[in-house]
């Protein structure tokens, strides 16, 4: 038997101390099983514990399946961004490397501007920025210029 202490209180059956019917784990007995039952207690839970996963002949771990909608915006981005690297380092245009690509053409067309007398009018605003900062000054945009080795700027 089970031997748990109780007490009869108005017509009911009472246990009078807190008792540990089943572990975890453990199997349930036709004893425990009846007074459980009786008590109005169902304390099975039915359940898998996926080990792996196989998808399309491919198998993971569980792990992949914890996955965020933020972990795979993250990788991703990741994945995005090594795109766009190989891409500028092969010089080889892409949708991730294109942007990329036309501001450095555009860093170089500005450089070429402002070296030259050839103007248009985002080089004229570059150009006249230049004008105002002077050597070891402070710009209004925050670099400043530290060295002048060629004699002019």
């Amino acid at each position: 038997m089970l031997n748990i202490p109780t007490k009869i209180n108005k017509g009911t059956v009472e246990i009078i101390t807190p008792v540990e019917l089943i572990k975890r784990g453990d199997k349930v007995g036709s004893s425990e099983a009846a007074l459980l039952s009786k008590l109005g207690i169902r304390p099975f839970s039915y359940g898998l514990i996926v080990q792996k996963v196989y998808d399309n002949g491919t198998v993971f771990d569980p792990e992949v399946l914890d996955l965020t909608d933020e972990d795979l915006a993250q990788k991703f981005a990741s994945g995005l961004s090594m795109v766009a690297s190989l891409s500028l380092a092969l010089t080889y245009p892409t949708l991730a490397a294109a942007p990329h690509m036309f501001i450095n053409a555009y860093k170089n067309v500005l450089a070429i501007a402002v070296a030259t007398d050839y103007d248009f009018p985002q080089a004229v605003k570059v150009k006249e920025y230049l004008k105002v900062c002077t050597l070891h000054t402070p710009c209004p945009f925050g670099f400043m210029f530290v060295s002048d080795p060629g004699g002019s700027i």
